[in-house]
């Protein structure tokens, strides 16, 4: 009987301690989120505004970079990779359970 009760009780803590770190990592992810939140908002207001209008149509590429725009491509890019992260993050998670 004492050895059923300790395999509860061991149940019991290994929840809590799971719950606890379950917790840290999304803490730890909307830390991060927030950080590349304000990085991409600065990165996009600092790239500075392209006056010409309907002419974006004709960039593409490596164009971008040498028009001033780069700044959104860096935005871009770096949402992107945040939002990989992520994703592949919360599906191991998922697999885990």
């Amino acid at each position: 009987m004492k050895d059923m009760e300790r395999i509860i009780s061991l149940h019991e803590r290994m929840g809590v301690l799971m719950q606890r770190q379950e917790q840290r990592e999304v803490g730890t992810l909307g830390a991060a989120s927030v950080v590349i939140a304000v990085c991409l908002f600065l990165a996009v207001f600092n790239a500075g505004v392209s006056h010409l209008g309907g002419a974006a149509g004709m960039y593409s590429g490596a164009t971008m970079l040498f028009e001033g725009v780069g700044g959104y491509v860096l935005a871009a890019v770096i949402a992107f990779m945040a939002g990989v992260v992520i994703t592949v993050t919360i599906i191991r998670k998922s697999d885990r359970k």
